[in-house]
């Protein structure tokens, strides 16, 4: 039986405070309608499971040091940022309910979010020796990259689009923008681990840098937009994205 490292310290926390976000992600989903909602607040939901299990596993290593918990641990924290950036892409889409941006701008977003996250998976299951940086996982981290800025281009044109923003529009542009700075800290910090080789940033160097840099800013992104999130939802002036179409002109809208 191993001891409880600064590590495990570290996956302990992220087991207190995800399963809070789990449990936001679900409410505010049933809010906005388990179909439409589906398409936007999945990913937080999924975010939370990801950090859930990588941190169970970090657990298991105290007694098992099975190079497949390690394996899984580091799929669970590589993948994670996909379902971060696509809650955020998701926000966006949920505040557009005039769809100023065309819906299928956001499903090709979403698609290229997706092939990165395969990259991910396949670069880290292929690795050898504990050695996560490789051509997969660096393709999925210029993917990921492209995605965030294609992000913050799309947020920037929603709001000079949008004129006399309902409460709850803003309060999901407010989530946006107080998110914003720690989900580009947590892809500095990714991107530094995968570019370079500096040891504090790869994926099992420096647990502070990974703290400070990862863990915590994940953290606080994630549950601002939770909180504004469900503050929105429960707005009066709230609009479902399916009612907001039906009400407009009549649109085939694809999944």
């Amino acid at each position: 039986m191993g001891s409880v490292t600064y590590r495990n310290g570290i996956a302990i926390l992220q087991l207190i405070v995800f399963p809070f976000i789990l449990v936001a992600s679900i409410f505010i989903w049933r809010r906005t309608g388990l179909k439409v909602g589906s398409r936007i607040w999945r990913y937080p939901f999924t975010l939370s499971l990801l950090r859930i299990a990588g941190s169970i596993c970090s657990l298991l290593t105290i007694s098992n040091k099975s190079q497949r918990i390690y394996i899984a641990e580091a799929v669970c924290e590589l993948i994670g940022i996909a379902p971060l950036l696509l809650t955020y892409i998701g926000v966006l889409r949920q505040i557009d309910i005039d769809e100023d941006i065309p819906p299928r701008s956001s499903r090709l977003i979403t698609l290229i979010t997706f092939i990165g996250l395969i990259l991910g998976i396949a670069g880290v299951s292929t690795a050898d020796d504990g050695n996560y940086k490789n051509g997969l996982t660096k393709g999925a981290m210029g993917i990921f990259l492209a995605v965030f800025v294609i992000y913050v281009l799309m947020a920037g044109w929603l709001w000079i689009r949008i004129y006399g923003m309902k409460r709850f529009q803003k309060k999901l542009y407010l989530a946006i923008a107080l998110s914003l700075p720690f989900v580009l800290v947590r892809l500095v910090y990714s991107a530094i681990g995968d570019y370079t080789e500096i040891s504090r940033f790869q994926l099992f160097g420096d647990n502070t840098v990974y703290l400070c840099m990862s863990v915590l800013e994940e953290i606080v992104a994630m549950v601002i937009t939770m909180v504004l999130g469900t503050s929105a939802v429960l707005e009066s002036d709230f609009v479902r994205l399916g009612s907001a179409q039906q009400s407009s002109e009549p649109k085939n809208e694809v999944v």
